[in-house]
């Protein structure tokens, strides 16, 4: 089945704003600066938009040099790229435990001002060791940063068209695509064709569509103002759709690379699912 990539976004601090991409790198651990950051509590326990809304408000930008966060007001935090020479820490997600470097207590004063609590950030470590889930890999192994479980997630502009058009029916908003945060965005198959299909390849490049992605409450905020429109929803209407199956909230699937670590994914680039 062919499709091609519509758009590319990455989120270099977990659970923060996102940057759209025409052109991105692929590393084995999904596109470039996606994740590579996340927020914690004084003890190294990850937060996120699910219990902090706010964050969606923090707008981050890559340039040569830093990682830049900017907040409502236009204050900035500048966030060196060079890893800071410091030994790793703790960092727990999803009640798991992995590494992360501290980026400091300037990062640490200007987020806990904005989040309004202590809050630490923190980067991957350069020797990262944070396993993708061996249930749904059989043999494989794979790493990602501070994703939730995966490097990458796919999501289809037909399958997001097919949701708004279910609640158009219940005479509910549409919502855009940056309500589900994916990496790569397809076009060109049909609605939830991704669901059926085990591999995205192009030229050099081959992703596994290894699980359906389960999805939470941070697809009901609004991304640019941290709000909630209508409580519940998309998850309401997900639940009762039968694209995978019904009572659970799917939209987008996990990947894992397979092939194409260092390649340039672009806009238009074609790609073949199967």
């Amino acid at each position: 089945m062919s499709a091609c990539i519509h758009s590319l976004h990455i989120y270099p601090v977990k659970s923060l704003g996102g940057i759209d991409l025409t052109r991105s790198v692929l590393t084995a651990e999904g596109l470039c600066h996606d994740r590579r950051w996340v927020i914690t509590d004084e003890r190294g326990e990850f937060i996120t938009q699910r219990g902090c809304a706010r964050m969606a408000m923090l707008v981050p930008a890559i340039d040569e040099h830093h990682l830049i966060i900017q907040s409502p007001d236009r204050r900035h935090l500048y966030v060196s790229l060079a890893p800071p020479e410091v030994s790793p820490s703790r960092v727990r997600i999803f009640g798991k435990e992995c590494q992360g470097l501290d980026e400091g207590d300037e990062a640490a004063h200007w987020l806990s001002a904005f989040l309004e609590r202590p809050v630490r950030l923190k980067r991957v470590p350069r020797d990262n060791q944070r396993r993708v889930s061996p249930e749904h890999l059989d043999e494989h192994v794979a790493y990602t940063g501070f994703a939730d479980g995966y490097p990458l997630l796919v999501a289809s502009l037909s399958s997001l068209a097919a949701l708004n058009a279910r609640l158009a029916e219940r005479s509910l908003p549409a919502l855009p695509m940056s309500r589900f945060r994916p990496n790569i965005v397809i076009e060109g198959a049909p609605a939830f064709a991704e669901h059926g299909m085990t591999t995205l390849e192009g030229k050099s490049l081959s992703l596994w569509l290894c699980k359906p992605c389960e999805r939470c409450r941070i697809t009901t905020i609004n991304q640019c103002s941290g709000d909630i429109a209508v409580p519940g929803e998309p998850l309401k209407t997900l639940m009762a759709m039968d694209h995978v199956s019904v009572g659970k909230a799917f939209f987008g699937e996990n990947a894992v690379v397979m092939q194409g670590d260092g390649l340039a994914l672009h806009t238009g680039m074609a790609l073949r699912m199967r």
